[in-house]
């Protein structure tokens, strides 16, 4: 074989053949970041979403409160006076505390009649339709009673009507009153046409207000729940006062929502503890285009059930709501994985519950993902063209130039060499115009690419060796105690903090600290740091453990208003001299103390609110003072109780009761390592899902 062939052929072997690997090696780690960023900005869509949404709901749920306190005050006045009223008869004198001097005058008249009852505005138009300077008066139907309301004297008691309704336009549709007599009234008054007693209505004998569960009202269509009040006569129930609230009213403020997407189904559900079954009793109707999240709610004509396909998800959904709590979660809706926040339930049972698709949630990052996958396989067709042209022309220059040729090949090939070595700086200078000269561009190019990845897990690589450190390294020596704690994170960087805190350098009283930040990796893993110094720094300034907190807490929420980022948080202090230690909660959950002579376990609860949700909380202290000889304090956070095993159960407390019964007589150190390793077994995955701390404390 001629030279220049076997030089064609070596040129070939040395250039074309590692660029072909090179290229290959290139795509498929392309493909493997596109899809880890993809996976990682859709969990963190989802959880911001989640975070988001259970805010929303119970932001919600304490304007609800605030609302409803207005209407059942409204009533008890309404109520009272009402009875003195009919006690007082022409003697009755409203107080003028309770007479408003705001009177809108026609025009403001006719704008309140097209806001609040628009929807028949058709029917409503002329005189006597619908008028807010007078008080209807009807006796409609036979009652248990003579007539004994004073007709001549209404305007004495309108007045109070007036003023309710001024004060509140937008909680008052109807205020309506019914007596065991048979006569009612109504404000403001309506024509008979429009009557609000199609039968013989049920008075509310309650003493206390009574809250309906949604309907429509007959006359505007709107959904209505109505609240109700006893009226009372000289020790008689002669009647009872209502107010009917637009349920569009009460539930809006949210017109932001379809930031998320225009289809999250927006629910009041009602859990029948008889059945154990969640009833929506209203919910909104779609709207194309609607501009207000919380508009248009219908009752349900049928009884309507909600479900999901996941029962055992569900069934967490129904003991939330049992226990009369909050929540967010994530479980099947409709066939769709989809997120559920929920308020906890009110009263008369009912929550507001809002369900949005993770599809929805995951659109942008999904898109994402696609147009980095398409970007890269049209580069590596491009590619794949230009490496077959070269081919072509690299034939025919190495029969014509093949010693100029060969000095191109074995600059290329010192590249790559460099290269595998680890000099990210190699660059190949050839000087031509034709296809080598291209090759060697788009060689020089890539480099930095490659470089740039190895750098980032680099960093990733530094970043955990910090946080680490930032971690107690030995644990602290006290008489009659011992002590062991550890982390494990489920990613390179974690949010599960804990820390051993001498307030005093002089006294042997320390401090035992256990955290979780919401979320993971590198955000998570920033704030935990910041919060650790925070609460350093904060102890050495003194204070109790509620004083430490407070501040610490008004620091984390200046970091964390925009983000919406948390960290739940239990402080323990000991101090050897005496039988008794001091805790205060953050939001996280109860610290334990196992009683070996008894066999059980106490758990320290406490008020207090997760570090960072609200700038101006405030932390109490608390105190057992029942610390005996080989009690053990057990700190962790809910990766242990929380890991789930691939059926989708929970590791639970009940199975880490059982492993600290089993170990109690062992070190602190064994312990802590037998509550690692019994996780582990049951969950038995190679990754684990969420952060683990374990701290134990065990009396001597």
């Amino acid at each position: 074989m001629k030279i220049r062939f076997k030089l064609l052929v070596l040129l070939l072997a040395v250039s074309i053949i590692p660029l072909v690997i090179i290229q290959a090696g290139m795509l498929e780690s392309l493909l493997s970041l596109s899809g880890e960023i993809g996976t990682e900005v859709r969990r963190e869509l989802v959880s911001k979403s989640s975070v988001e949404l259970k805010r929303l709901v119970e932001d919600h749920a304490r304007v609800l409160s605030k609302q409803r306190k207005i209407v059942e005050l409204n009533l008890q006045h309404l109520s009272a006076e009402l009875s003195a009223w009919i006690e007082d008869g022409d003697k009755f004198h409203l107080p003028e505390v309770l007479i408003g001097t705001n009177d809108l005058g026609v025009e403001g008249n006719a704008k309140r009649l097209q806001q609040k009852y628009k929807g028949q505005a058709s029917a409503m138009h002329g005189a006597g339709r619908i008028n807010f300077d007078s008080i209807g008066y009807r006796s409609e139907y036979n009652g248990a009673a003579d007539r004994f309301l004073h007709k001549k004297t209404l305007n004495a008691i309108f007045p109070l009507f007036k003023t309710i309704e001024n004060k509140n336009p937008d909680l008052t549709l109807w205020i309506k009153a019914i007596f065991i007599s048979g006569e009612s009234l109504i404000y403001p008054d309506r024509s008979r046409k429009m009557s609000m007693l199609k039968t013989v209505p049920v008075i509310n004998k309650d003493l206390f207000p009574v809250w309906s569960l949604p309907q429509k009202d007959s006359v505007t269509g709107r959904t209505v729940i109505t609240a109700s009040l006893g009226v009372i006569v000289r020790g008689e129930v002669v009647g009872s006062v209502s107010i009917d609230v637009p349920l569009d009213t009460l539930l809006h403020g949210y017109n932001h929502l379809n930031v998320f997407s225009d289809n999250i189904d927006s629910l009041l559900v009602r859990l029948d503890t008889k059945t154990d079954k969640v009833e929506v009793v209203a919910k909104q109707i779609s709207a194309p285009k609607r501009k207000v999240m919380m508009h248009m709610w219908e009752t349900s004509t049928a009884q309507t059930l909600l479900s999901s396909a996941d029962s055992v998800l569900f069934s967490r959904f129904q003991k939330f709501l049992a226990n009369e709590k909050s929540g967010v979660m994530s479980m099947p809706y409709k066939g769709r994985e989809s997120i559920w926040a929920f308020s906890a339930p009110d009263k008369r049972g009912i929550s507001l519950v809002l369900i949005l698709p993770h599809d929805d949630v995951v659109e942008p990052a999904e898109k994402a993902k696609y147009f980095v996958t398409s970007v890269i396989h049209e580069q590596y067709r491009n590619t794949s063209l230009v490496l077959a042209a070269v081919v072509v022309l690299v034939s025919i220059i190495a029969l014509l130039l093949s010693r100029r040729f060969t000095e191109s090949i074995l600059i290329l090939a010192d590249g790559v060499k460099r290269i595998a070595s680890g000099d990210f700086t190699a660059k190949v200078q050839i000087v031509s115009s034709d296809e080598v000269g291209e090759l060697a561009d788009n060689f020089n190019k890539m480099v930095p690419s490659l470089q740039e990845h190895i750098e980032i897990k680099s960093a990733l690589d530094v970043a955990m060796e910090v946080q680490t450190n930032l971690l107690p390294q030995n644990s602290p020596h006290i008489p009659n105690y011992e002590i062991y704690g550890e982390s494990k994170y489920c990613d390179e960087l974690g949010g599960d903090y804990f820390d051993y805190i001498r307030p005093d350098a002089d006294g042997e009283s320390i401090r035992f600290a256990v955290g979780d930040v919401s979320g993971h990796g590198v955000p998570a893993a920033m704030l935990m740091g910041s919060i650790r110094g925070y609460v350093r720094a904060r102890t050495l300034s003194g204070g109790t453990l509620g004083e430490v907190l407070t501040d610490v807490n008004k620091l984390v929420a200046e970091d964390t208003y925009k983000t919406g980022q948390f960290m739940t948080m239990i402080m323990v202090e000991i101090d050897p001299d005496k039988k008794e230690l001091r805790w205060v909660r953050a939001g996280h959950e109860p610290a334990l103390i196992y009683d070996p002579d008894k066999d059980d376990f106490i758990k320290l609860e406490g008020q207090g609110i997760a570090l960072g949700a609200i700038d101006e909380a405030t932390y109490e202290e608390n105190c057992y003072t029942d610390l005996k000889a080989g009690q053990i304090l057990i700190l962790g956070t809910d990766g242990i109780w929380e890991a789930s095993n691939k059926k989708g159960e929970f590791f639970g407390k009940q199975r880490l009761f059982e492993v600290i019964k089993i170990k109690k007589n062992s070190s602190a150190q064994v312990l802590v390592n037998s509550i690692f390793e019994a996780v582990y077994k049951f969950t038995e995955r190679d990754k684990q899902e969420d952060d683990l701390t374990v701290v134990v404390v065990k009396k001597n």
